[in-house]
């Protein structure tokens, strides 16, 4: 079988979620040519030569372009077979099973698309349950110098990804993990992702982002993972993602990482209100974020919260509780300007979607958006929101400086509250990634697939 993988989104970096299941499916005997759309067009002589189309979708801002690269096939093959595949594959299904995408194959994946690409010939596939994992096949992707770059210091680096293990042992409600892995968690294997970064650093990698929900899920695993890296590859430095409880229980790892080229650590700090945090079930306090930016910067790497600013009962004094916090900790360098205008997606099956909290503010599922759509109590934080997240949006789309877009936000928010404007302050430089936009924000406008007059050719990977 002739199979095209397709990568809409995935935070501006090479797609593993393409290149792993291409191993996987090459393996199997079928040729695999792949697509991402972040970087590269969809042109009708692409799907000229395919016998089936697998679409990954491992984040919202994925689905939703998913469902609108579907469209654009089916006006151009309608007969052909798409499959949705990833953690968000599962979400809107009644909307989307039969019309967008023939099968959909949440979670782990990889077995459930091989028998689906075999079942399309009348064959069965060889693996039928889970197996282990193979090194990701990136040859027929972009290079690595067509994605994100690390900002640092002057200097600009080449940047790869990679996945060493998949699900999470903790079931935070804004969260789509917990309702597909609901606590579990699996590892990709040391020597498979050992494997997969030497050829990244190969194709030129100079920093490799760990995309783990929770890289410290099992610390022995990842540290030995990483002790192993750093000493196979001294000159790469790496970032992790750790929730701000593992990183209090874990003091002495998180020197170890610093140790170990962990340039910067990502963690979901969500909010500085504390009924918010304890209704998302984050398992942290104010007090512990304060705790964890000590010990992170006091080990010599650098922190990069993330947050979740807007909820159905956020006020406009709860915003600027939030930009006192980064003001306080010195954190304005760490924040992507989007981060300050996220707002809470409920998608079909979150856990958040019954919880008392959220219940009184839904006002209707809406399926072209695959969530619920929600009400503030609060109408002045709803028409903050709308304006922090246009300017959001717009500095992304035209390549704005944080900084200046960041200042642009505090302004509003001043306006808002008729309070004095925020000093930024300016605490130590911070590495950033390139691509700032995030897995739960909304796609901009920017993002939207359309097909191209011009042909792209797409290698194909043989078995």
């Amino acid at each position: 079988m002739r199979v095209l993988l397709i990568s809409t989104y995935e935070l501006g970096r090479q797609p593993v979620h393409v290149a792993s299941p291409a191993a996987r499916l090459a393996r199997s005997g079928h040729q695999v040519s792949t697509l991402d759309l972040a970087v590269e067009s969809l042109t009708p002589g692409i799907l000229a030569d395919v016998d089936a189309v697998a679409i990954s979708v491992p984040m919202h801002t994925a689905m939703r372009l998913a469902v609108s690269t579907s469209t654009i096939i089916r006006d151009v093959e309608p007969d052909l077979p798409i499959a949705f595949y990833g953690l968000y594959a599962g979400v809107g299904q009644a909307h989307t099973l039969g019309g967008a995408a023939d099968r959909l194959i949440a979670g782990e994946y990889e077995a459930g698309l091989d028998a689906w690409v075999a079942s399309l010939s009348g064959g069965v596939s060889a693996d039928t349950g889970i197996t282990s994992f193979l090194p990701p096949i990136r040859s027929t992707l972009p290079p690595l110098s067509s994605y994100a770059r690390l900002e640092w210091e002057g200097e600009v680096r080449v940047v790869g990804a990679v996945e060493a293990s998949h699900g999470c042992r903790h079931r935070c409600r804004h969260c789509p993990i917990p309702v597909v892995y609901d606590g579990r968690w699996r590892a990709v294997g040391q020597e498979v992702v050992l494997a997969d970064i030497a050829a990244q650093v190969a194709a030129g990698a100079e920093h490799i982002t760990f995309a783990d929900p929770d890289f410290l899920n099992a610390p022995r695993y990842s540290m030995g993972l990483l002790k192993e890296a750093h000493a196979a590859h001294p000159d790469l430095s790496f970032d992790v993602t750790v929730k701000v409880s593992h990183l209090l229980q874990h003091r002495k790892i998180v020197a170890e990482m610093a140790r170990s080229g962990v340039l910067f650590i990502v963690s979901a700090f969500e909010s500085v209100h504390e009924p918010t945090l304890e209704i998302l079930a984050k398992n942290h306090t104010v007090a512990d974020m304060v705790d964890a930016i000590d010990l992170v910067r006091g080990t010599g790497a650098h922190l990069r919260p993330t947050w979740l600013p807007f909820l159905p009962w956020t006020e406009v004094a709860d915003v600027v509780s939030l930009i006192d916090f980064l003001d306080a900790h010195l954190l304005w360098e760490a924040t992507d300007p989007v981060q300050l205008a996220i707002k809470l997606l409920i998608p079909e099956g979150s856990l958040l979607e019954s919880h008392p909290a959220v219940l009184p503010h839904l006002t209707g599922y809406r399926p072209e958006a695959l969530g619920w759509d929600w009400q503030f109590a609060d109408p002045a934080a709803g028409a903050l929101q709308e304006k922090l997240s246009g300017i959001a949006e717009e500095s992304s789309n035209c390549g704005a400086e944080a900084a200046e877009t960041l200042a642009s936000m505090a302004g509003v928010i001043a306006a808002a509250t008729g309070r004095t404007e925020p000093r930024l302050s300016s605490g130590p430089g911070v590495p950033r990634l390139s691509e700032s936009w995030f897995c739960c924000a909304e796609p901009t406008s920017a993002q939207t697939i359309s097909l191209s007059a011009t042909s792209v050719t797409v290698p194909a990977l043989d078995s």
